[in-house]
């Protein structure tokens, strides 16, 4: 077999012409079959009788019975050879992909695995000294690391298996041909995983290394997913998974061993979530197996699991151990929503007999030594939602019948649930509020993609059932800022981020209406899709509030910024987009921003988070985090995403040299960068009113100067000082707004 550390190395030739040899061998064992029946048992028919004769029949049966059997046995160890194939050169292919890359990128790659950077700039005190160099060449390094493990992960699996199947005799002592042997590598790992999930007893650490890698490397293979779910049984996975998560009292596990059962758990969540979303990929509609297995996931979630019965009376709940493994993956749509309607209907039957979610999920339960997982499963489930967001939209905008009364999904889960609140709860020690899993699932469901992941050029523009969500949810922040609670500000931040067009819209000055043809207002901000039609008094008071916390201040403000920079060059590279004069939509760009940024401006001089130093390296470091956020929407359009693209006639392509000039931008911003022309610092997070206002001023004018001076335009003087005055009026509007819209936004300041 393959040697894999020297998979690009390998030549697979000898293993696809073994292939084609077992190939070629059923025609072979047909034609001596044939032969055999007309020269031996046909000839001797009619000819030949008695005891001897009949005994020689059956024994000339058994032997065209082999015959056939032969020929079945060639067939499948060719499909096996050829899916072996497939698999070791789909990983050769990739290999040699990543160590180009790696090259390319001055990396140096060993034979033993190790990757060492080599970029020539490193030797430079200039350049080695240059804001995000390093951190930038830490993260490509990690990023290769990653992908490399993960080919041979999935070549060292394909090897395996097939060393496995092809030594495999299910005939036992028999000399007889086997004709149950493997076709696909999936079939054989599926049944390999299968075997150590239904093993009695604890797994050792040899056996939880060996699931690992099966796991690792086909939790995205529908086929192997399916295939391994059906074998497992919800039931007994999740009692398998209990044991392996809870060993007994007195257990000591080293770090390796803690690592390997985190990375076990996330398998694990991958791999069954790819299982329930295997019906995706099959002709003639659900799977009736996969149906069982998810049923019996639902029926399985009323159950207690103790592993240690001895030890204490009371183990982890089904509803607890699904949602574990659910905060990975991709789970299916239809089951997220059977699976929301019985949680919320076990809450609510807890909440009729006395106990509030704290008391239900809570003590005398406990994770056990690994503290591994969530005793609230209403935070996994919350990030599976936020994994998927068709499945997400649809939730958030439906309700769930509890003897009789209805329960809005929404309201339940912003408005009345009591979020129990600790790192054993949420199973996350840097994000103990469960606020956070239900700000993911709010971004997943008003975006239209998952929350961990960017908008990308083939984001769909929001569609109606997200527009209508986001604006419910600005009204009801608006309306009562308590329920921007404390763990999702950054969530709800981002989402403003991806409405900016609708959020200027809503703030323009231009109301003028046009029957023939778009608004003014839509012309200068376009949108695709559904806008959401947002209250001028709701989000103002929105954005007031979410600017109070450092990590929603954050994200708006790096999401106008870029959805501003990007914007302006839209306008001057295509002036006819908009009926006026391109001078009338810059100034309304500039002043609309001017309120945008001047209302979150408000909401962090309000804020109680304290003043000087402390509050503005609160500010600082939440800019620094959300700097990836913002990265990640610089190349999608106009802004962030495909809603913000008018027509097919201005489409996609409208970003010209916008992305570079918005990624400079965005790097600046969140490095507070020295301009040049100044020698000051203009991108300043200071909480200081005015500071607020020069960097926004600052980020439209070198936008306007990056943008003009690509394109050969002039009157970049003249623009400075008319996009500077066009904001300070926004920010008076902004500031006007708190007067009319928000006097209890006031701080103790």
């Amino acid at each position: 077999m393959v040697s894999i550390p020297y998979l690009d190395k390998a030549d697979l030739g000898p293993l696809a012409d073994a292939a084609v040899s077992w190939k070629a061998l059923p025609a072979k064992y047909d034609a001596l079959q044939r032969e055999f029946e007309q020269r031996v048992i046909n000839h001797l028919k009619g000819h030949w009788e008695g005891d001897a004769a009949e005994a020689a029949f059956v024994t000339m049966g058994k032997a065209r019975t082999e015959y056939e059997n032969a020929a079945t046995e060639a067939e499948r160890i060719a499909k096996l050879l050829l899916d072996a194939h497939g698999e070791f050169a789909a990983s050769q292919k990739q290999l040699h992909a990543l160590l180009d890359e790696a090259r390319n990128d001055h990396y140096k790659v060993y034979d033993d695995g190790r990757v060492e950077d080599v970029d020539p700039r490193q030797d430079s005190p200039t350049a080695s000294a240059s804001p995000g160099l390093a951190e930038e060449r830490k993260k490509k390094l990690d990023s290769l690391v990653s992908r490399l493990t993960r080919v041979l992960e999935v070549a060292t699996a394909a090897d395996e298996a097939a060393s496995s199947a092809l030594e495999r005799d299910a005939n036992g002592d028999s000399q007889s041909f086997n004709t149950s042997v493997y076709t696909t590598l999936d079939s054989v790992e599926a049944d390999q995983a299968a075997a150590l999930m239904n093993k009695k007893g604890r797994l050792s650490d040899a056996e939880i290394t060996k699931l690992n890698l099966l796991l690792s490397a086909n939790k995205n293979d529908p086929e192997f997913s399916r295939d391994f779910a059906v074998k497992t049984g919800g039931e007994n996975m999740l009692s398998k998974y209990n044991e392996l998560m809870s060993p007994p009292a007195g257990t000591t596990l080293s770090k390796a061993q803690l690592a390997q059962l985190k990375e076990l758990k996330a398998n694990l969540g991958t791999t069954i979530g790819t299982a329930t979303t295997s019906d995706d990929h099959r002709k003639g509609g659900p799977d009736p197996e996969i149906t069982k297995f998810q049923n019996d996931l639902l029926k399985a979630g009323q159950r207690d699991f103790n592993a240690n019965p001895t030890e204490s009376p009371y183990g982890l709940s089904g509803y607890q151990l699904t949602s574990s493994l659910m905060s990975e993956g991709k789970w299916d749509k239809d089951f997220l929503q059977d699976y929301g309607d019985a949680l919320i209907t076990a809450e609510k039957n807890g909440a009729n007999a006395g106990q509030n979610p704290d008391a239900y999920w809570g003590y005398p339960r406990t994770l056990g030594t690994t503290n591994i997982g969530a005793l609230d499963p209403m935070t996994g489930f919350m990030d599976a939602l936020g994994h998927n967001p068709g499945a997400s939209t649809e939730f958030f905008g439906t309700e769930t019948s509890v003897d009789g009364e209805k329960v809005d999904h929404l309201d339940y889960l912003m408005k009345d649930r009591h979020w129990p609140d600790g790192a054993a709860y949420t199973g996350d020690s840097k994000n103990p509020s469960g606020y956070n899993n239900l700000g993911h699932a709010l971004e997943s469901a008003t975006t239209g993609h998952a929350y961990d992941a960017s908008p990308t050029a083939d984001t769909p523009a929001h569609n109606e059932k997200q527009a209508a969500l986001m604006n419910e949810i600005v009204h009801a922040v608006s309306k009562d800022d308590a329920l921007a609670h404390d763990g999702m500000q950054d969530s709800l931040g981002r989402m403003a981020g991806e409405y900016m067009p609708d959020i200027h819209q809503t703030m323009t000055n231009d109301q003028s209406h046009n029957p023939d043809g778009p608004d003014n207002k839509e012309q200068i901000y376009p949108i695709s899709g559904t806008a959401a039609g947002f209250e001028e008094r709701d989000i103002s008071r929105f954005l007031m509030t979410v600017g109070k916390d450092p990590d929603g201040y954050a994200a708006i403000n790096l999401g106008e910024s870029a959805y501003t920079s990007n914007l302006i060059d839209y306008h001057l590279q295509h002036p006819e987009a908009f009926e006026g004069t391109t001078d009338t939509a810059l100034r309304e760009i500039a002043r609309s921003s001017g309120e945008v940024q001047g209302s979150i401006a408000i909401g962090r001089r309000e804020s109680d988070i304290g003043a000087g130093a402390e509050a503005d390296k609160a500010y600082n470091d939440a800019m620094g985090r959300a700097g990836s956020y913002a990265a990640g929407i610089v190349g999608t359009g106009i802004g962030v995403g495909t809603s913000f693209i008018a027509t097919p006639a201005v489409g996609a392509g409208v970003g010209g040299i916008a992305t570079t000039v918005t990624g400079d931008l965005i790097n600046q911003i969140v490095q507070g960068t020295e301009r040049d022309t100044k020698g000051d610092t203009v991108y300043a997070s200071g909480g200081d009113w005015e500071n607020a206002k020069s960097s926004a001023t600052a980020v439209l004018q070198d936008a306007y100067r990056s943008s003009a001076e690509a394109q050969g335009q002039g009157h970049v003087a003249d623009y400075q000082n008319i996009l500077a005055n066009e904001v300070e009026v926004g920010f008076h509007s902004a500031d006007s707004n708190l007067e009319g819209y928000g006097q209890d936004k006031r701080g103790a300041s």
